[in-house]
């Protein structure tokens, strides 16, 4: 299924606004695997900001495990 622009965007600002609650950026791993994850919600039919934010917050434990950002600058 492809994905629609309007889909990107609400896509697009799940992910910032998981990456601004775990301090991270859009290029760290944690991040790319986020999006990936919302990427396979989307393709499942999910379109709700709210339930596609509830869904990557429940699959996304084990990879938030980083080293602090005093590390990675």
């Amino acid at each position: 299924m492809a994905i629609e622009l309007s889909q990107i965007a609400i896509l697009r600002k799940v992910l910032e606004d998981f990456c601004s609650r775990h301090d991270l950026r859009l290029s760290d791993q944690p991040a790319i695997i986020a999006a990936r994850e919302l990427m396979r919600f989307a393709d499942e039919g999910e379109s709700d900001p709210a339930n596609l934010a509830l869904l990557l917050n429940e699959t996304m434990p084990s990879h938030l495990h980083r080293e602090p950002q005093s590390a990675r600058a």
